[in-house]
């Protein structure tokens, strides 16, 4: 069965791996609102009872790697990068499977960080090992495989080597529809990086572009990092096009004051 999240992993089902699982679940809604504080504080917590577990290494990692990626959501990136780094460093060389596919999953993030950082070159060569080792633990790892294509053609798209993009991002979509399914919030994330690497001189795409950042709101959370990734994304491409009518539109619609679209 293919997993859909890397907790999965964790199998015990003993009370305090219970206790675990509740206390990543809630930090993951936090994360999903915007509550970066109370997710840092959850994962915290999360992180004292992965000690006495019997998956205890693999829970460990794990919420080290998910306390990394709230400090990047909450734009601490320097902090996340650290963080991000040493996770890699541990996990790099296990031969445990569940370890490679964590190991994807920190470099797809430290490639969000890099990327955050100004490092797209970097960027690109970790998001290109992040699949290289998703590719080699198959059908099980498809999932983080199709994030990290969607994530390798996000970077395309915003270098504008738009061909590249959508090749990657088809490959995502792909395996997204197969398990996730098309009325998936992340199959429309896909398939907006899609249609952002498509010529968008035409106005019904880029309507079909902003219905999406719409339905990724009800999908993710209004206040999810994918939809601020997302919308920072659109104004980007909107602004290399030197669309600014619909680019001032975009900003006003979503209410978005802060987004750089660098």
């Amino acid at each position: 069965m293919v997993k859909t999240r890397i907790t999965e992993g964790v199998t015990a089902n003993d009370p305090k791996t219970k206790r675990w699982r509740s206390l990543f679940s809630s930090a993951r809604m936090a994360y999903a609102d915007g509550q970066f504080k109370q997710a840092e504080s959850l994962l915290a917590r999360a992180a004292l009872i992965a000690t006495e577990l019997p998956e205890r290494e693999f829970a460990e990692k794990t919420t080290e790697v998910a306390a990394a990626v709230v400090l990047l959501a909450a734009k601490r990136i320097v902090e996340a990068m650290a963080r991000l780094k040493k996770s890699i460093t541990e996990l790099e060389g296990s031969p445990d499977n569940l370890h490679k596919e964590l190991l994807a999953v920190a470099l797809r993030f430290y490639a969000q960080a890099l990327i955050e950082h100004g490092s797209e070159r970097d960027a690109e060569m970790e998001l290109k090992r992040s699949l290289e080792i998703l590719s080699k633990l198959g059908p099980e790892a498809r999932v983080q495989q199709a994030y990290s294509y969607c994530d390798l053609g996000g970077l395309y798209l915003k270098q504008g080597r738009y061909s590249e993009g959508e090749h990657n991002v088809i490959k995502g979509l792909k395996i997204i529809s197969q398990e996730l399914g098309p009325e998936s919030a992340e199959y429309t994330r896909a398939d907006m990086i899609y249609q952002l690497c498509l010529p968008m001189n035409e106005e019904t795409r880029m309507d079909s572009v902003s219905d999406a950042l719409e339905k990724m709101q009800y999908g993710f959370g209004f206040r999810h990092p994918n939809i601020d990734r997302a919308v920072t994304r659109y104004l980007h491409v909107l602004s290399e096009r030197g669309n600014k009518e619909k680019l001032e539109e975009t900003k006003k619609k979503f209410n978005i004051s802060l987004v750089q679209t660098k």
